[in-house]
């Protein structure tokens, strides 16, 4: 049963403040005390009244329930007599509240207790308090501020119910509101456009709305009521002493609690209000990273930042802390056993289909067989897999897997945790290791020696997650915690994005679809929609909100249409109704593009285009590129519309996705790419830059180049490639051969930048291990980036200089000499020196050269003509703005920089160079460099 989680919260503050204040027409405290509530007696035969409004009194599958009739159904145990489903009359709301004001020994809730109905009945409560709403239509376009904004509205209410004395009191005119004797009817009207809004409790209305329409958010709350309290109301024929019986036959179960300290009233109010609920159970996982794991003592991974996520939305006093980590197989044995226990991340399968409640799937994974790189181990066919002996954890999905492939049970060997077989697999006692392929990658780079030392040679399948629950969790919190999922998932942030997005992204990255329908079918839909809104707008637009074909194919949902007005606020979606209404112009993906503003000025400046960015898909779970299909129209209203529509995208047949191994890029554009990120770095910070080296496709993956990323401590800072690495510490990394990989690349960056070589493996060729030569800077005092290609070439002018101890040390030796000279004679000396062609700071091609920090050059010997110009903007043949890149490391405290520049030996030709620049003080700074064609030609000469 859909119920809403926002308006749960609100039930959960409202009955904690309920439970707390003092109770309205309560007995007085020593009369009370006064009752044996051991002989409290059902003294007559009461007739019972109430109405379908869930989750408090409702009928679902032909049984009656809600809180207020199992709270009846206590009270009245309690008092000797208990009341039976089958006597409760579920009627209309007017026909009971008509038939206890006028029949006597009658009782009709749940009940709200104002001024206006006081004298009317007699009270027994509170039971619990609920909030009434404002619903209207998703393209509506309708906001209320105030309970002024009101009065513009035609308004269907359910009569006498107290939205409508609440509505009078707000200042609505009794001739704007629309009455019905059933809810059914005022939500056609509202679907239909004959009211504008509909007042009724969020929870109820989500719950018949989808009844109705088959989507419980077909509208949106727009306005929020004065919180009420519901009590059971009785008939003022009732005697007093049957009416104090009740008051404290509720008091007590309100104050008796369980061995686990919880009341039963509490326990009632936990099967239908998840914020109350799921505080009750039990959170068990297993040690299985990225998706649930410890590290530092914490519970942390995609399924516990998910289900905090949850807690969060949904109102629950809980949090990672109340997850506990077990073994596999004694989760399952303790949620089979009706212990109120949730237990993740779980494949779904037929044989554990009928054991649990599910909720889900929330993400999915690949499961492999991982085999050390020297055993040379390959997996032509399932058949190859009897051959081995094939390590899994105990009562694990993979049991079942290498099942299903024909592999004997005796070639499989159970352990209790993925460190167990790790270590299985090291000392050889297993062949293979079967495990989630992000898992197992996980455990090697947490305890493996050397990560790099195993491979995939098989995969076994592509599976999704979910959350079991045991069965005696009531269905409605299930039901609410499933919804809680599509809430993480769908309500977006302020900058445009959810919350499960950025759970994924910050644990998986970015994944490619598998790719159900063609380019040419979204522009088909497109055409349809755009035709359809030119001819009605209105209709259109609510059939899209509704799901309704041709908007979203019904065979394949990926496939749907959304639309934006101008101001980039979306109108319609066919896939998303939540979001019909927001604004989100400025708003961006979860990697930061703001690709909505991109279709805008695209649409506004061509009519027609393309957009790339990442996205969710509503079937494969999971982050993926998408790509948008984009066309302005004008509807029927005479205004605007962009209408879109997206495909996702398969990367092996998407160059600029993935990387691919035939486009190897050079040691010269190696370096050049590195000083690009190191330049966009400094412009807009390592927050941003971060963010963008993590984006798969962002501009700074290139063929096979990407950017990566650490701290001065070894903690990995960006690895697109490898998101699930984001966020360790990799100082004792080594490869292969034992180089100490990650604290050579940071030596090397902090020793001014350059060229570092060692064992790693390639992304775009399924992580296998190669020969590796990567760049490295020095951003600041904190972080370093640099690229890497692979397989690079064995003699390399410009690795042969970079390298050369001698060379590096010889211009950092040359320009230290300058600085200490600029010390001791002062700028303007210098600088005099400094450009003589003739002076002692120039050694044929070796030359000294200076410039302030905006870029103006002071000293250039051989180009005397650019003295005083600003040469900032300057780029070499690759596009490196080399100036600015030599100016952010002089003022870091200096660095080396490779750039193209002109040879005064050479007649001042275009030449590849080396130079190292260093900050002389606050206002200047100097470098000099070598041209590495003179160096080559030095080196073929000797």
């Amino acid at each position: 049963m859909p119920l809403s989680l926002r308006y749960m919260y609100l039930i959960l503050i409202a009955v904690l403040l309920g439970a707390l204040l003092p109770i309205a027409g309560c007995i007085p405290e020593s009369e009370a005390a006064s009752v044996d509530q051991n002989k409290t007696t059902m003294s007559v035969n009461l007739t019972y009244y109430t109405e379908q409004l869930p989750p408090y009194n409702y009928m679902e599958n032909g049984t009656l329930k809600g809180i207020s009739v199992d709270i009846l159904e206590a009270v009245s145990k309690k008092m000797g007599k208990k009341v039976t489903r089958e006597e409760i009359n579920l009627v209309p709301w007017t026909e009971g509240y008509q038939n206890v004001l006028s029949h006597n020994n009658t009782i009709l809730f749940t009940t709200v207790r104002i001024p206006e109905r006081e004298q009317s009945f007699k009270w027994v409560g509170p039971i619990y308090t609920y909030t009434n709403v404002l619903f209207a239509r998703p393209d509506s376009g309708i906001t209320i501020e105030s309970p002024e904004d009101l009065k513009k509205y035609r308004i269907g209410v359910i009569v006498d119910d107290i939205a409508v004395q609440q509505l009078l009191n707000a200042g609505v005119n009794k001739s704007q509101l629309v009455q019905e004797t059933n809810a059914s009817a005022i939500i056609e009207k509202l679907n239909n456009g004959e009211i504008d809004l509909w007042a009724y409790p969020e929870a109820a209305g989500r719950y018949l709305t989808e009844q109705v329409t088959g989507n419980s958010y077909s509208f949106k709350v727009v306005f929020k009521l004065q919180d009420l309290e519901g009590y059971y109301a009785f008939n003022k024929n009732v005697s007093d002493s049957m009416v104090m019986s009740f008051q404290q036959a509720l008091d007590a179960i309100k104050e008796e609690k369980d061995s686990a300290g919880i009341s039963t009233y509490y326990r009632i109010l936990g099967r239908y209000i998840p914020s109350i609920g799921l505080a009750q159970l039990n959170y068990l996982t297993e040690e299985w990273a990225p998706f649930n794991y410890q590290e530092d003592g914490n519970v942390t991974g995609i399924s516990v930042e998910l289900l905090e996520s949850i807690f969060k939305n949904v109102g629950v006093n809980r949090s990672r802390a109340d997850v506990r980590i077990v073994p596999l197989a004694e989760g399952f044995q303790i949620a089979q056993n009706n212990t109120s226990t949730v237990l993740f991340s779980i494949v779904r399968t037929p044989e554990r289909e009928p054991l649990y409640k599910w909720a889900g799937p929330f993400t999915k994974a690949s499961f492999v067989l991982y085999a050390p790189v020297r055993s040379n181990i390959t997996i032509s066919s399932s058949e190859d897999l009897n051959k081995y002996r094939i390590g899994v954890v105990n009562a694990s999905i993979e049991n079942d897997l290498l099942a299903n492939q024909g592999v004997n049970k005796s070639q499989i060997v159970n352990g209790q945790t993925p460190e167990d077989l790790l270590r299985m697999l090291e000392e050889g006692k297993i062949d293979l290791w079967a495990t989630g392929d992000l898992a197992g990658r996980y455990q090697m780079l947490k305890t493996s020696e050397n990560p790099n030392a195993y491979k995939i040679v098989y995969t076994l399948s592509e599976n999704d997650f979910y959350y079991i629950f045991s069965k005696d969790v009531p269905d409605a919190i299930v039901s609410a915690f499933e919804q809680a999922i599509e809430t993480a998932r769908n309500q977006k942030d302020e900058q445009g994005v959810s919350d499960y997005e950025r759970i994924i992204y910050r644990n998986l990255g970015v994944g490619c679809a598998q790719q159900t329908f063609t380019n040419d079918a979204v522009v088909k839909l497109v055409n349809t929609t755009a035709a359809a809104v030119e001819k009605n707008a209105s209709d259109t637009f609510q059939r899209i909100n509704a799901g309704e074909a041709p908007y979203r194919d019904a065979e394949d949902p990926a496939l749907y249409t959304f639309v934006y007005d101008e101001n980039m606020t979306i109108v319609a979606h066919a896939d998303n109704v939540q979001l019909v209404g927001k604004n989100f112009k400025g708003k961006t993906d979860v990697t930061g593009k703001p690709f909505r503003d991109e279709i805008l000025e695209g649409a506004l400046k061509n009519g027609t285009g393309w957009v790339d960015y990442v996205y969710m898909h509503p079937v494969q779970t999971n982050l993926y590129y998408k790509t948008t299909y984009y066309r302005l129209t004008n509807g029927s209203d005479g205004k605007s519309y962009i209408v879109c529509s997206g495909n996702y995208k398969n990367c092996q047949n998407q160059s600029e996705v993935t990387l691919t191994n035939n486009t190897t890029a050079s040691p010269e554009e190696l370096v050049a790419f590195v000083e690009k990120a190191f330049e966009y770095a400094h412009e807009n910070g390592q927050e941003a830059a971060l963010r963008e080296f993590n984006n798969q496709t962002g501009k700074f993956v290139d063929g096979d180049l990407y950017i990566f990323a650490y701290d001065i401590n070894g903690t990995a800072l960006a690895l697109p490639f490898q998101p699930e690495v984001v966020g360790t510490n990799r100082w004792n990394l080594t490869d292969a051969n034992g180089t100490l990989v990650t604290q050579d690349l940071i030596s090397t960056a902090q020793s001014g930048g350059g060229f570092v070589r060692y064992l790693y493996t390639d992304p775009a060729d399924n992580f296998t291990v190669k020969q590796k030569l990567s760049y490295v800077m020095m951003v600041n005092q904190s972080w370093i980036l640099g690229s890497g290609i692979y397989n690079p070439p064995e003699n390399s002018p410009i690795v042969n200089v970079g390298t050369d101890p001698k060379v590096r040390e010889g211009l950092k030796s040359f320009v230290g000499e300058a600085i200490s000279y600029a010390n001791t004679n002062g700028k303007d000396a210098v600088i005099a020196e400094f450009n003589n062609q003739n002076g002692t700071f120039v050694r044929d091609n070796l030359y000294v050269y200076a410039s302030d920090y905006n870029g103006t050059a002071l000293a250039l010997p051989y180009q005397p003509e650019l003295i005083g110009k600003d040469l900032s903007g300057l780029q070499d043949l690759y596009g490196v703005n080399y100036i600015r890149v030599q100016i952010f490391l002089a003022q870091q405290g200096g660095g080396f920089v490779f750039y193209h520049y002109y040879n005064p030996a050479h007649n001042m030709t275009l030449e590849p160079k080396m130079s190292y620049v260093q900050k002389v003080d606050d206002t200047w700074w100097l470098g000099a460099g070598t041209y590495i064609e003179d160096l080559n030609q030095t080196t073929q000469q000797t």
